[in-house]
């Protein structure tokens, strides 16, 4: 059982690499949806919400950072300023979701959900990551980043 299943037609960007970055981000989901359902250790809650931590830091770096490379940031500031304070936001809730079970709050399915829905809402808005693969794919040979 998933709480979110990855879908091409919605999520992809056709930038490769970032589709994968993506796809992790939704395995982790799952893998702290599934431990918690099934009523898995703490532990391995706590672990999976590191990794998620530590994967959406790195994820949200890499692509502000090939945001910059193919001229998007500079092209559309406001955007990727837009863009980048969302990542900003969604990076300290995840933050927030590992101290507050660190310090041995409950994480509540409503906090998955809210996550799931904004995962949804940022890859496949037209104006967020959607839109910047599209920018990609116009503006440089795509396979400079797969």
């Amino acid at each position: 059982m998933s709480l979110i299943q990855w879908d091409d037609d919605r999520y992809s960007t056709s930038v490769e690499k970032i589709d994968d970055q993506h796809k992790r981000l939704f395995e982790l989901l799952n893998d702290l949806y599934e431990a918690m359902e099934e009523g898995h250790a703490e532990e391995e809650v706590g672990d999976t919400l590191r990794e998620l931590e530590r994967y959406t830091e790195y994820h949200f770096g890499d692509e502000e950072s090939m945001m910059h490379d193919c001229g998007y940031a500079q092209d559309c500031s406001s955007c990727f300023r837009d863009h980048q304070d969302m990542h900003e936001n969604f990076a300290a809730k995840v933050s927030e979701l590992r101290e507050k079970h660190e310090n041995g709050e409950y994480i509540t399915m409503e906090v998955l959900e809210f996550a799931r829905d904004w995962l949804d809402s940022h890859i496949a808005g037209e104006d967020q990551d959607q839109g910047y693969g599209e920018y990609v794919r116009q503006e440089l040979d795509a396979y400079q980043y797969q």
